[in-house]
């Protein structure tokens, strides 16, 4: 019984167009969507895909739930934020005649000049720097030039080089 159902709506539903009903809580995401019935499955729920833009999904939705529509429904057009120019359009200059980059260099330059004339509202506090360990007795027997170029091989030797090259300064 079931599976002559689901054959019936199989024939009465694939690669049509619907709608979901706005009624529904659980389908609220799909309003506004038209999505496509691809087939309906022995449980007699239609497989119905969605015409967003990333999402392929195939989604199991009971047919009570869904409105066969003729066509799509159109798509709403969202306003440019700004026009993107054509490849190979030549950006237009603005009204000052400067280019975009030399009028940043423009206001680095006067930005520069105005916190060299301004005073200093008070003196930077002092940094201390963290005491540098010298390195064991026994590193520093070894030459400069040649345990810069190997790699350490030992956790020891990687700490040992760590503490010698001092904190981070980056």
């Amino acid at each position: 019984m079931m599976i002559d159902q689901a054959e019936a709506l199989k024939r009465q539903l694939t690669d049509k167009y619907v709608v979901v009903n706005e009624g529904v809580a659980e389908l609220r995401r799909f309003v506004g969507l038209t999505g496509r019935v691809k087939t309906v499955n022995m449980n007699c729920r239609a497989l119905v895909q969605f015409d967003g833009p990333v999402d392929i999904s195939w989604y199991d939705i009971d047919p009570s739930f869904l409105k066969v529509v003729d066509a799509p429904l159109p798509k709403k057009k969202e306003k440019p934020a700004e026009a993107k120019p054509k490849a190979g359009a030549v950006p237009k200059k603005p009204a000052s005649g400067q280019s975009p980059l030399e009028m940043a260099r423009k206001q680095g330059a006067a930005g520069a000049e105005a916190e060299a004339s301004a005073p200093p509202a008070s003196e930077p506090a002092p940094v201390e720097e963290a005491p540098v360990e010298q390195p064991a007795a026994e590193e520093k027997s070894e030459p400069a030039a040649s345990s810069s170029r190997e790699t350490p091989s030992s956790t020891e030797e990687i700490i040992a080089l760590a503490k010698q090259q001092g904190p981070f300064k980056g």
